[in-house]
């Protein structure tokens, strides 16, 4: 091996060392962040459905129903109700949750959260609907508990909602369906 061709691996060393000392830096100050940010985090998004509130209520409570527009869930099991709320087990593609309705302000405001094993745990889901102009804003908001203090960087500078999208996006096509049902079969 010549002279030139040490040099050169010794360059392609140093800068694997210097990337790698880089990027432990840069976990590590992400790290330290996260430690100060806290765990829990609220992701928000809205939609503006062309129905009233009331309806969308309907939509949202109708548990036997909800399978077939939520895109994520595979099947619902009722469970019975715990103090007197209903609870029931979601089955997705991403696991299996058990979830309950934690307070219900018809039609304005519900409150959906993880009950494991009968404790009230997080993601707390809040949908918020105002009456708007031309039918219904839904706004829903997911409280999070986030362990790795890495991932609360990362969630705090790209927050996931991806999943609210879905489930916004789900229900105004289930409304849009519904509405189509009410139209093509007129009353006698």
């Amino acid at each position: 091996m010549n002279w030139t061709e040490q040099r050169k691996r010794k360059a392609r060393r140093r800068l694997a060392r210097h990337a790698a000392v880089l990027l432990l830096t840069v976990l590590a100050a992400a790290a330290v962040l996260g430690l100060a940010l806290g765990s829990e985090q609220v992701v928000t998004d809205q939609a503006m459905l062309d129905r009233p509130p009331e309806t969308v209520w309907r939509v949202l409570l109708d548990l036997d129903g909800m399978p077939l527009w939520r895109s994520d869930l595979r099947s619902l099991e009722r469970l019975p109700d715990q103090n007197g709320r209903p609870t029931w087990r979601e089955i997705a593609a991403g696991g299996t949750r058990v979830m309950e309705i934690a307070a219900a302000d018809p039609p304005s405001r519900l409150v959906l959260r993880r009950a494991d094993a009968g404790t009230p745990a997080l993601p707390l889901w809040t949908l918020e609907l105002v009456p708007a102009a031309r039918g219904t804003r839904v706004t829903l908001s997911v409280r999070m508990r986030v362990g790795n203090p890495v991932w609360r960087v990362y969630y705090r500078l790209r927050p996931p909602r991806a999943a609210l999208a879905r489930f916004l996006r789900d229900l105004g096509l289930r409304l849009v369906a519904a509405r189509r049902e009410v139209v093509n079969n007129p009353r006698p």
